[in-house]
């Protein structure tokens, strides 16, 4: 991670990502590493493939997609912070994994070479222009290359207030669009696999152990002992992991595999069942 600051920054003085970042919070997709391993199976990625992250936060994705399969994997954020502990992780929990972090805005982001896969996982969401990031996918990949997703979608409507509280939360607003709606623009690409996840709700306890956790180890990288400061960013890290769980019942995800080729791109000639 970057050089340990001289300041104890407040909690409010960072948005969302960079604040994701300073505590190293692993903002893992919807579904962890079962989401991983389905990707993994049914795009049969493996040590000859090529994996572009978009939106890496700190670096779960592309980490562990490069230690379940062998790949080579690179990340790409806007965010200093986060890949800066997106690297630190790299080294400290995956150390012979060929994965590498960049600073970069995936819109304008131009690789040497095309790569076999990409992850988007359900991060679109914070981006300015998620439709546009989709549409740009067959710059970046190999023909027959396959995207990686797992976007959220609403199964009921979601309460105003409970809206806005996730606006405020996490900089933006939560999805709003039922399924069909969120999986139009993906209907460009062939539907190789998919399922339809529901969302499990952590107890109360279970949010305090991992957000203690959390923010122990950022208190131990940093070097600060301020108990002020340990509750500050607890406080605001349980509120993220309270209205994340508050959302759930009204959410669903589902697991993707889509495949480029440039023979059918953008037409749908297989009917989805």
């Amino acid at each position: 991670m970057a050089t340990l600051l001289k300041q104890q920054p407040s909690s409010h003085e960072m948005n969302y990502p960079d604040f994701v970042g300073y505590i190293n919070q692993w903002n893992v997709l919807p579904g962890a590493y079962s989401t991983l391993n389905e990707w993994a199976i049914f795009s049969r990625l493996g040590p000859e493939g090529r994996l572009l992250q978009f939106g890496c936060t700190t670096g779960f994705q592309a980490r562990e997609l490069a230690v379940l399969t062998g790949c080579t994997a690179h990340g790409l954020d806007v965010s200093g912070p986060a890949v800066d502990a997106a690297r630190h992780n790299a080294a400290l929990y995956a150390p012979e994994a060929r994965v590498t972090y960049e600073c970069g805005d995936a819109h304008s982001f131009t690789p040497d070479r095309p790569y076999t896969h990409i992850a988007l996982g359900g991060g679109l969401r914070f981006f300015p222009n998620p439709d546009g990031i989709i549409a740009r996918l067959p710059q970046l990949l190999v023909d027959g290359g396959c995207i990686l997703a797992s976007p959220f979608y609403v199964r009921s409507e979601i309460p105003q207030e409970l809206l806005e509280r996730g606006r405020r939360v996490f900089g933006v607003l939560p999805t709003t669009e039922g399924y069909d709606e969120v999986m139009a623009p993906y209907l460009r690409y062939e539907v190789i696999y998919e399922s339809r996840k529901e969302l499990a709700i952590e107890s109360d306890e279970q949010v305090r152990n991992y957000c203690r956790s959390t923010i122990e180890r950022a208190a131990r990288f940093h070097q600060i002992d301020d108990r002020d400061w340990k509750e500050e960013m607890f406080d605001r890290l349980f509120e993220v992991r309270q209205t994340s769980n508050a959302l759930r019942p009204y959410q669903g995800y589902n697991v993707l595999v889509l495949r480029y080729r440039a023979s059918t791109y953008p037409h749908r000639y297989v009917e989805l069942f």
